[in-house]
């Protein structure tokens, strides 16, 4: 031990700095093999879970390992600017997987308020569904703007939640008529805590209509009414913002999504 430190002390100095500066630079080769290693580990996992910053990676990858520019650790493809452009490279997939997440985070509320990853609810389908007979439009002047479709959505009560919407909202002015949209017989007319002033009218094949939020009830319970016949006005009784006619269309009891059938409607 005496030797090898008297030996030691023998050195010029020029060669202990040689020394010194081998282990340096032995310590930097060492960590950039291991970053290269880090690099191809997350190259191969982002191939693999097919993440977004994989053509980003697998480019770098190529254009610092390019066999036409000589020897890996030669010139310009040398083992430093592989690592420089590896750090790049992690950079930006950490920038990616970072935006990617809070893209994720700010529409998650939405898709979840909007129902499209919720099922319907029980008594209710997510399918569209025609009555045997086409519908006449329920309301005077043969359209109307929907302002609420059939589906899930923010509470529009203001509630921090959301619920399922069984029908679609057809604005209009305070008064105007509401015709039946087939004929039938009319299975209730009353009055509810959110519906208001509604009506439900059965037709052929258990197919039933709905029509809420009604100024004025004109038929009663029990009476038969024919498509296009007057049933009330427009109003905004029960749980609304503003006047519209809430309509609904039914199956064997169970609620369908009436957008297209109201399309079709003459």
């Amino acid at each position: 031990m005496w030797e090898e430190t008297a030996a030691a002390s023998l050195r010029p100095p020029s060669a202990r700095r040689k020394a010194a500066r081998r282990r340096r630079e032995d310590c930097i080769l060492l960590g950039q093999v291991l970053l290269c290693l880090a690099v191809l580990a997350l190259a191969a996992a982002a191939k693999g879970l097919q993440w977004p910053v994989w053509p980003q990676l697998r480019q770098a990858c190529v254009q610092a390992l390019q066999p036409d520019q000589g020897l890996f650790l030669a010139g310009e493809r040398s083992l430093a600017k592989f690592t420089e452009e590896a750090v790049q490279t992690l950079s930006r997939a950490a920038d990616a997987l970072r935006h990617s997440a809070e893209d994720t985070a700010e529409t998650a509320a939405p898709r979840a308020a909007h129902g499209k990853a919720q099922p319907a609810p029980s008594g209710a389908r997510e399918e569209a569904y025609f009555l045997a007979q086409s519908l006449v439009f329920p309301l005077a002047g043969g359209q109307a703007a929907r302002t609420s479709g059939y589906g899930w959505r923010t509470d529009p009560m203001g509630g921090s939640g959301s619920d399922f919407h069984l029908g679609n909202d057809l604005a209009a002015a305070e008064g105007t008529a509401v015709l039946a949209a087939a004929g039938g017989v009319v299975r209730v007319a009353g009055t509810h805590s959110s519906y208001g002033n509604y009506l439900r009218i059965l037709h052929a094949d258990g197919d039933e209509t709905l029509y809420a939020h009604l100024q004025y009830l004109f038929v009663r319970a029990g009476q038969r009414v024919e498509a296009g016949q007057c049933l009330g006005t427009v109003g905004q009784t029960g749980n609304t913002t503003g006047p519209h006619l809430h309509f609904e269309l039914l199956h064997q009891g169970l609620r369908y999504d009436p957008t297209q059938a109201l399309q079709n409607a003459a």
